[in-house]
């Protein structure tokens, strides 16, 4: 199967856009508008953190407010340079969004959130753990999720029961990103893949806890 074909492909995914589990989506934008526009989003790993931090971002800036983007991990640090950058860049009414706020050290995490309060500025960030700011949501996952986003990717879920799809988001802990890889990867390896062979992989025993 060509790559543009893949209904798991990069592109599909990411027009797939944050789910909240247990509350709306304009309620979140009203939390945060009661926040002063200073808060965390907690979860594990492909719980769809960036993904929202990514479209609140979007409704802000729709709504007129002007935001900036700070995306921080192991092989892109926040160094100095870049904290100098920043405060130098903020004007004081800005909405900082910074993706992987616990990637950075103590002394960078303090440096910044500092100077973003000194300057007046709203600080959205993602995170695995909770402290760092007041908890705006944590992201969860559950199989229903998975299956809901599955079945939008195929338009179906093409045949193959439930279990097929749960035993694949067990295997990956509800990561639901590492999940939908691992999709990708059996349709780009079966170039004829059809309900009889998925029906064949759903056959096979998975690890579900």
């Amino acid at each position: 199967m060509k790559a543009r074909d893949n209904p798991f492909s990069v592109e599909r995914i990411e027009k797939i856009r944050y789910r909240p589990v247990g509350t709306s989506f304009e309620e979140l934008l009203a939390r945060l508008e009661r926040m002063d526009y200073r808060a965390a989003i907690i979860g594990p790993e492909g719980s769809g953190k960036t993904t929202l931090l990514d479209d609140l971002r979007t409704s802000l800036e729709d709504r007129g407010l002007r935001t900036k983007s700070v995306f921080v991990n192991d092989t892109s640090p926040f160094t100095r340079s870049r904290r100098k950058r920043l405060f130098l860049e903020l004007a004081g009414d800005e909405v900082v969004f910074l993706d992987g706020a616990d990637s950075m050290s103590r002394f960078a995490w303090l440096g910044l959130k500092r100077g973003i309060l000194e300057r007046d500025a709203g600080l959205v960030i993602t995170t695995h753990k909770s402290g760092l700011l007041p908890t705006l949501i944590e992201c969860e996952t559950t199989p229903e999720l998975f299956r809901d986003i599955v079945a939008e990717l195929l338009l179906s879920e093409d045949g193959a029961g439930p279990d097929f799809f749960n035993g694949i988001y067990h295997r990956h802990n509800g990561n639901i990103r590492t999940s939908l890889r691992e999709l990708y990867d059996i349709y780009a390896n079966d170039e004829n893949l059809d309900t009889d062979k998925l029906r064949a992989y759903h056959s096979v025993p998975s690890q579900t806890e």
